[in-house]
Order: structure tokens, then sequence, then C-alpha cells
């Protein structure tokens, strides 16, 4: 089994490096058969020299936009890279570049895909024993209500935490849901896209499930970040969506 780490970056010359070398250390520990796709987002710091320093030390490949285009943009195109070459039971494992994500989590996830024959495994600040540690009081808080508001309002079974980037797909699921909604699987602003694209993905499979995880936004590195406006903007579509389609009952 291949194991997929799908990271996005965008001006994380500090984060990444921190990354990639926590990566290396847990791979050759445990014996992780895998690959890294980072997509540089338009990155205008020393990313690109960075992932170019690792290249030859570990089994990278880059996909690199010559301009910023957003968290959607990133996740479609990594994805379908995936997709296109993967065998049906590997491992997409997606986080953040930024050293907020701590990699030894991804043995949990991986963990909990195998032995509860999961499709989707959530690295969860909301399931007990996660967290979030230094984060801003607006992210904080909007990541808490609405993780409350989606919990109600769409419910997907065991699923607490609908907007983290980090979490494990097992590959089959991500191909299932190309074909079912094409390039409007990934479809959002913001950071949204990603609640937008678990929201699809479990009209697909009932196996998801989480693990928990504390967000360390206090070690934060790089310039990347939430775009407050759109992310609401993201959000407040998501609502309006779903009330909607409870509204002509469909």
């Amino acid at each position: 089994m291949m194991i997929y780490l799908l990271l996005p970056a965008y001006n994380e010359e500090e984060g990444l490096e921190y990354l990639l070398n926590r990566i290396d250390r847990i791979t050759k520990a445990f014996s992780i058969n895998y690959k890294i796709i980072i997509v540089d987002d338009g990155s205008t710091d020393h990313t690109e020299m960075v992932i170019r320093s690792y290249s030859n030390l570990m089994p990278i490949e880059v996909i690199r936009f010559s301009e910023n285009k957003g968290v959607t943009e990133v996740f479609r195109i990594g994805f379908k890279k995936i997709c296109g070459e993967a065998a049906d039971d590997d491992i997409c494992v997606t986080m953040d570049s930024d050293n907020t994500q701590n990699p030894y989590v991804m043995l949990d996830l991986l963990k909990v895909i195998n032995d509860q024959k999961a499709d989707i495994v959530i690295a969860s600040r909301f399931e007990k024993g996660g967290g979030v540690v230094g984060a801003p009081f607006m992210r904080k808080w909007l990541s808490i209500g609405i993780s409350h508001i989606l919990r109600r309002l769409i419910n997907i079974k065991g699923v607490k935490d609908y907007s983290t980037f980090y979490r494990a797909y097992r590959v089959s699921v991500l191909k299932k849901g190309f074909e079912r909604y094409g390039g409007d699987l990934i479809k959002g602003h913001g950071f949204s896209a990603m609640a937008r694209l678990l929201i699809k993905l479990g009209t697909i499979t009932d196996k998801i499930r989480e693990t928990p995880f504390i967000l360390r936004y206090d070690l934060k590195e790089g310039g990347s970040g939430m775009n407050i406006k759109r992310t609401i903007l993201g959000y407040l579509y998501i609502i309006t969506e779903h009330v909607g389609r409870d509204r002509d009952g469909r």
C-alpha cells in the first residue's frame, strides 16, 4: 500500500522544512511506503528552494502554480493527480505545511483507516483529547461555531470537525467522488471547500471516523492563512444551500 502525502504550500519556506524533516524521520522509522505531492500555490518566498533541497532525499513531486489560486484549486489538482496514478486501496493524507499539524498524528489516521476499514479519517480538534492551542480568537470561534452549525444542519454520522485539512482518504472514495461530481467535488470559497468536499463524500460512504488532534497554532510558520471574509461567505453558501434543500424536500 502506498501512502500519498498531499501538501499545499503557499509561502511556507520555514514550516515546510520542519514538516519534511519530520516526515522523513517518521517514514523511515515505521517503514512507510510513501510519495509526497506538494502543490506550490504561487509562493513568492523560498518555498521552491526548500522543496528542491529535499527532492533528492525524499520521493517528492511538485505541482507549481505561477500565481496564487487558493485552496479549492490546490486540492482539486492535487487529488486528480493522485487519483490518476494511485491504486484504489492506497491512502491519501492531506495536511498543512505551516508546522501547526503534528505529522505523527498521521500514524493514528493510518491505524484507524486500516483497523476500522474506514474510507475517511479526520484529525479532529473536537474529538475528546483534541483541541487548539494559540489560535486567534476569531479563527478559533469561527471553527467552533461552524462545527456546531454543520453538525446540526447536515449531521454526518461521527463527524465533529468539518473543515480541517488534516485527513486520510482511501483513494477509492476520492475516485468515486470525481466520478459522481466531476470538477464540482471540490468547490467553494477558502477553507469552506474542505467542508463541502466532506459533505459530498458523505453521500458516497458512511465509513467516516475521527481521531483526536491538537492544532498547534502557536507553532505556525509561514505566510499563508485563512481569509476570514471569503471563508465566512463560503460557509454561508453551504448553510443556505442545505436550508434550501430541506425546504424543498430534497
